[in-house]
């Protein structure tokens, strides 16, 4: 088989590397802030693992035969489809497992046990027992939680799971975390999974309830996109590159037999019932949303156009990637003639950032950014830091928007500004209206020199230029418009359900705390880590 060619030893190379947030990194900013650590570098040792690649022969799959009934031009253009709608993202997921023939390769940062997570995972099993291998690669910064479930379904036949730069368990979480922090603080923020070597989702959705826009408390607005054609076969050179890495490592080695056992039969016993219980949630609705008939009758209304995946590589997690990511995507931005749309869940620019869509905005270039409000970031140090650019933003002429916690919309555009109450996920910017990229690469400095991260690139007139007229049509009603007032201070506007506008000369908040708290994370020197 294909993916038992050969055999690496060693453990992660590379040395000791700075530091990050996230709902990831910032569990540690404490003990950064407090502590200056002699990193004690050193992962969980694996004395051999199988090098694996993705599966080729799936020309006669039906997903080729699929894509072939849709007219691939076979041009070297790839198929696209936006996925702002989060049940139809998650619902989309679901359906091409169902439909995998040959092999699924699934590569996340976050993979939650919740409705959400249980019916992925659900059909993942179900796919392996139908013969498909399964390749899961998660980073590790939240895997502990099940470590039972992950190491019996590595029992399957057909189930790999690797775990990427992991926690060692025999000290426990916290203690490797600070003794080890220049390593543990480099994650993979990656999000990709491909269908038979045909098709592939990449975007900025991790796996879990609130990815998908029907959790009960709190729910991200995101973006992802489907592709078939060239570009799949990039995606999967970034997924190898990943998971023949010294950073992914078997997780049955970097579990062990800590804890409680449990058999594969136990595991798909318990994995199935809660598969069948997510499907009486919103969750399992999603998969009568039409999408399931429109794989099967092959309508995925795919537009064809010239794409290419951009991606960190993974010599990045030892801090010595001479060629990263951002250093792709600044020619693209640097190439715009006439605008820059920018949508960035975690936006901290830093001074590189600001000079950049400074000089852009100063050379005539509409410079438009969208990230979260202080109301609905979750990370309020990440906010604390993004509030010190705003001011400089808007002496250059940049156009900034904060998504407002509280609005009403009854549909979503191209970021999926969807319910009240969610926050902004998506990692998206839109170039001349005609360059789309859609990933997870936020700009911070997080996303730039630390955590590794990946998207794709289309250019797409069509689509680039509906996504920009959506996104301008609603704005005004979901987000507040930044501006300079007359003494020089920020002011935040918001547009009425009348069509009048409220200019509030202190920021929005529901909370005098959260602002409070916020300011002092923004004194702190901790913005190379966010």
């Amino acid at each position: 088989m294909p993916w038992r060619a050969h055999v690496t030893r060693g453990r992660p190379a590379g040395g000791c590397a700075p530091a990050r947030r996230g709902r990831a990194g910032l569990g540690w900013l404490a003990p950064l802030i407090l502590l200056t650590l002699a990193s004690a570098c050193g992962a969980p040792a694996v004395e051999e693992k199988p090098v694996s690649f993705a599966a080729t022969d799936t020309g006669q799959t039906f997903f080729a035969r699929r894509l072939q009934a849709l007219g691939n031009p076979g041009d070297g253009r790839s198929g696209v489809h936006l996925l702002p709608d989060g049940p139809a993202a998650l619902a989309l997921r679901l359906v091409l497992a169902e439909h995998a023939e040959r092999s699924i390769d699934a590569q996340y940062y976050i993979l939650h046990n919740d409705a959400a997570g249980q019916l992925f995972a659900g059909q993942l099993l179900m796919a392996a027992d139908r013969g498909v291998h399964v390749r899961l690669l998660l980073d590790d910064m939240y895997t502990a939680e099940y470590d039972p479930m992950t190491r019996a379904l590595t029992g399957h036949p057909n189930i790999e799971i690797r775990l990427y730069n992991p926690f060692r368990r025999d000290i426990g979480r916290a203690v490797g975390g600070l003794l080890d922090f220049g390593r543990i603080n480099r994650r993979m923020h990656n999000k990709s999974m491909t269908f038979d070597n045909q098709l592939t989702i990449v975007g900025g959705r991790n796996i879990g309830n609130e990815y998908f826009a029907a959790d009960e408390t709190s729910n991200y607005d995101d973006l992802d996109i489907l592709a078939a054609g060239p570009v799949v076969g990039e995606v999967s050179a970034v997924f190898d590159a990943y998971w023949n890495s010294a950073f992914a490592l078997p997780a049955e080695s970097v579990i062990g037999n800590r804890g409680a056992a449990l058999s594969l039969d136990e595991a798909r016993a318990r994995l199935l019932q809660a598969y069948e219980a997510a499907l009486g949630t919103e969750y399992g609705a999603a998969l009568s949303h039409g999408i399931r008939e429109a794989v099967a009758s092959g309508r995925l209304g795919l537009d064809w156009v010239p794409a290419e995946v951009m991606a960190d590589p993974p010599e990045k997690t030892a801090g010595g990637a001479e060629k990263v990511l951002a250093h792709d995507t600044t020619p693209v931005l640097l190439s715009a003639q006439s605008e820059v749309v920018v949508a960035s869940a975690y936006f901290v620019p830093g001074p590189g950032g600001v000079a950049l869509l400074s000089d852009l905005a100063r050379r005539g270039v509409r410079v438009v950014v969208l990230t979260n409000s202080l109301d609905s970031n979750d990370v309020e140090p990440v906010h604390g830091h993004y509030a010190r650019y705003r001011k400089a933003l808007l002496e250059s002429g940049v156009e900034l928007w904060e998504l407002r916690a509280e609005r009403e919309r009854p549909d979503r555009d191209f970021l999926a500004l969807g319910q009240s109450g969610s926050a902004l996920h998506s990692k998206a910017f839109v170039v001349d209206r005609r360059k789309f990229f859609i990933g997870s690469f936020n700009w911070d400095p997080r996303s730039v020199r630390i955590n590794t991260e990946m998207g794709i690139l289309i250019d797409a007139p069509e689509i680039a230029a509906d996504a920009v007229r959506r996104l301008e049509e609603h704005l005004p009603d979901s987000a507040y418009r930044l501006r300079l007032g007359e003494d020089g201070e920020i002011q935040w506007l918001a547009r009425q359900e009348d069509g009048t506008w409220i200019a509030y000369e202190r920021e929005p908040s529901s909370s005098p705390w959260r602002k409070l708290r916020t300011g002092i994370y923004g004194m702190l020197p901790i913005g190379s880590q966010l």
